[in-house]
């Protein structure tokens, strides 16, 4: 006589895979959180890449600003260089090809001639890791009455008068994607 099997007293059911399909479900799923959040992560990398490169371009322009400004003030270039209308050394009222009261800095053969940032200015730091140097333009503008006066104050009363500046620097960022141009005008 043969041994028999002791039964369990449940009824023999035959499995399909459902845990398999449970479990490939799941991993499907999780596949898709990682793909999401790996995706997420490369975009806000650029993001960050992206506003450092603006804000070493913003710093090295203010560079190019200082730098202009104080040559300005050490007087390091003369009447004649901006009557030369080049070299990044303009007259307002005579620059851009005879064109009165024409900025030179919106003119595109301009910035090939722009002045580089070469001299040691004092407290001034350029930012690393540029792609070029900054550059600055330099346009004299017309002497204007000193503030608190009118023109006829200044001619009756013999006050010299103010000799405004509009200085334009141009710079660039970590890669040839990010520019910035910043302006100001200046009095000396």
């Amino acid at each position: 006589m043969t041994p028999r099997q002791p039964t369990s007293g449940f009824p023999h059911h035959t499995q399909h895979g459902f845990v398999l399909i449970v479990a490939l479900i799941l991993l499907l799923l999780l596949t898709i959180l990682g793909l999401a959040a790996a995706q997420s992560t490369m975009l806000e990398e650029r993001m960050a890449g992206n506003a450092r490169n603006h804000e070493l371009a913003f710093q090295a322009a203010e560079s190019g600003l200082s730098a202009a400004y104080s040559g300005i003030l050490q007087n390091l270039w003369s009447n004649a260089d901006y009557a030369g209308n080049a070299n990044g050394l303009y007259l307002l009222s005579d620059c851009c090809g005879g064109v009165p009261w024409t900025s030179a800095w919106t003119l595109p053969n301009v910035w090939a001639s722009a002045l580089p940032i070469t001299a040691a200015v004092p407290g001034l730091t350029i930012p690393g890791q540029l792609t070029q140097q900054p550059v600055f333009i330099i346009e004299k503008l017309p002497p204007v009455a000193p503030p608190g006066s009118n023109l006829v104050q200044q001619i009756n009363t013999g006050t010299p008068p103010v000799q405004p500046y509009r200085i334009t620097a141009y710079a660039s960022g970590g890669d040839q994607t990010t520019h910035v141009i910043l302006q100001t005008v200046v009095t000396q």
